[in-house]
């Protein structure tokens, strides 16, 4: 959600594991993902943030709690999906992530996380501490 360029996603995190992280792609809204997550799979997200909302530094994209849960719903998330949401936003503070923890709905409870404060576009592996359960 940082940039709509893939070349500068792809050197961001050309040094993170594929076989964790899979591979990097651009949102770009109106757009449609869906098929590229498995229903297991974790999704992770890295954004500018703030309590408010988290996007693009530019300004667009940019998505309320409410927002971006209708997105992942509508273009990202496969049905009957099982895996993890992890959202790493500079800036951003837990209140967002409980916000689309409580979007989700009670089926995501013990699957939303986030990693806030200066962290510069950074997404550590899942069972780090750095990540926190959205409540």
């Amino acid at each position: 959600m940082t940039s709509d360029d893939i070349g500068i996603v792809n050197d961001a995190y050309a040094g993170y594991d594929q076989n964790v992280f899979g591979i990097p792609y651009c949102y770009l809204p109106k757009h449609s993902y869906r098929g590229l997550l498995g229903q297991d799979e974790d999704l992770f997200i890295s954004a500018h943030g703030n309590d408010d909302e988290i996007g693009n530094a530019a300004g667009q994209p940019a998505y309320t709690p409410q927002q971006l849960a209708a997105a992942l719903n509508n273009d990202v998330l496969p049905g009957n999906y099982r895996g993890r949401i992890f959202v790493s936003a500079c800036g951003s503070a837990p209140v967002y992530v409980n916000g689309l923890l409580t979007a989700l709905g009670n089926a995501y409870r013990g699957r939303v996380f986030g990693m806030y404060g200066d962290i510069d576009y950074t997404i550590a592996a899942p069972g780090a501490r750095d990540w926190v359960a959205a409540r």
